[in-house]
């Protein structure tokens, strides 16, 4: 399993956590919410995702496009950022 985006890169279940957990650490009380329905096909799948504060506007505003293995399993994430704060 692999995820990438524009500031970070990681292989594998462990590595994946402990950037989830650096993330989380970074901006506390930070909540992801999904804000756009799954579109997916012939084993892809992307939706849009919020970061920021439980129950407020999101301060960053991105997607994701995951690609599943043959058994349904995530096998790879990429990430694009739309909104980033200065």
């Amino acid at each position: 399993m692999t995820y990438v985006d524009p500031l970070a890169e990681a292989g594998g279940r462990a590595a994946i956590s402990g950037l989830i957990d650096a993330v989380q650490a970074q901006f506390p009380g930070f909540v992801f919410s999904r804000v756009s329905e799954v579109d997916a096909h012939h084993r892809q799948l992307r939706f849009s995702w919020g970061l920021g504060p439980d129950g407020e506007e999101p301060v960053v505003i991105g997607f994701d496009v995951i690609v599943l293995d043959e058994d349904g399993r995530i096998q790879d994430v990429r990430g694009f950022l739309d909104k980033v704060p200065a």
